[in-house]
């Protein structure tokens, strides 16, 4: 059951996702959800059991659901860390060693298990060979050091944000720390089965997991819901502000420009953006103002009016 409930919870956060990915045709944080939510998926014994059918019946079902949450993760990670650390740049394939190191060691391992038959107590019948258990310890070891560094960055940023964007990814900051200290867990337990000086370690209670999962995941989506949706509701306030400016800004040019006697200063281009044209404006109203000789052309009110559009234009596109 809270496999599925797992599994919903992500295409919730998949579903809520849609209108960005609608308007950027792209969002890693959708895609994530996604291949999260596949894995989820996975992780229920009568999805598993008819997916690996398909696959053959050789435990196929098991790298694909390691591979999945390797991925989704990945993914996840790519979206918060240049949401909230952009300057975080490095070469694709530097950035890419511990996704690739992740995927390789699974199939190489996977490999030297051998030939399996399909079990939906892969734990109890593999994990507890050094191979076996070292299949599954890349994976959640993989998985607990991406939560860990989402929750890491995040808290070092969330001083300096500002509305909702604060609270969102504090609950996605937690959310991960609550991942990693779980899957930190997980590998231990898993490891204990090979090492047995670990055993205090494992908790053996997979449900208990599932639900420490599950809050994880909880939090992470709605953080990065709220702060989808705040950001969407910004832009649109930014966009209707900005078509109320220009059409009242407009009227102030043209008559400027033509108590100057001057034509257009500087050349158009409506395929640009608006914030963009609506500053082109202003800066041919000062221009048509200083070439109009000592005494201005504009009164008091317009002086003022667009003097405040320059400093929200500054204030709500800087960066």
């Amino acid at each position: 059951m809270i496999q599925l409930l797992m599994a919903a919870a992500l295409a919730i956060l998949a579903a809520a996702r849609l209108p960005v990915l609608i308007r950027n045709r792209q969002d890693t944080v959708f895609g994530a959800a996604v291949l999260a939510g596949c894995s989820a998926l996975l992780t229920n014994t009568t999805a598993y059991s008819f997916v690996d059918l398909l696959l053959g019946g050789i435990n196929l079902a098991r790298l694909l659901m390691q591979m999945l949450m390797v991925l989704g993760l990945w993914a996840l990670r790519k979206a918060v860390l240049d949401a909230v650390a952009p300057t975080r740049r490095r070469r694709a394939l530097v950035r890419g060693i511990p996704l690739f190191l992740a995927l390789g060691l699974q199939t190489t391992f996977f490999l030297l298990l051998g030939p399996t038959t399909t079990t939906t107590t892969w734990g109890d019948d593999h994990e507890g060979s050094v191979i076996g258990a070292l299949f599954s310890v890349v994976g959640i070891a993989f998985i607990s050091w991406v939560c860990g560094e989402i929750a890491v960055v995040c808290f070092k940023v969330i001083p300096g944000m500002r509305g909702v964007f604060r609270p969102g990814f504090t609950m996605v900051a937690v959310g991960c720390a609550i991942g990693s200290i779980t899957m930190a867990s997980m590998t231990a337990g898993v490891i204990s089965a090979a090492y047995p000086p670990l055993a205090a370690f494992n908790w053996k209670s997979p449900d208990g997991y599932r639900a420490l999962e599950l809050l994880s995941i909880a939090l992470v989506g709605i953080g990065l819901t709220l702060t989808a949706v705040t950001g969407h509701r910004r832009r649109v306030r930014i966009a209707r502000w900005e078509r109320e400016a220009f059409a009242s800004v407009e009227p102030i040019r043209e008559d400027a420009l033509r108590k100057a006697g001057l034509q257009r200063t500087l050349e158009s281009d409506s395929t640009a953006p608006l914030q963009d044209r609506l500053h082109r404006m202003i800066v041919e109203i000062w221009d048509a103002d200083l070439a109009f000789g000592e005494r201005s052309l504009l009164t008091a009110e317009q002086r003022a009016y667009l003097l405040q559009v320059e400093q929200k234009l500054e204030l709500e596109h800087a960066g």
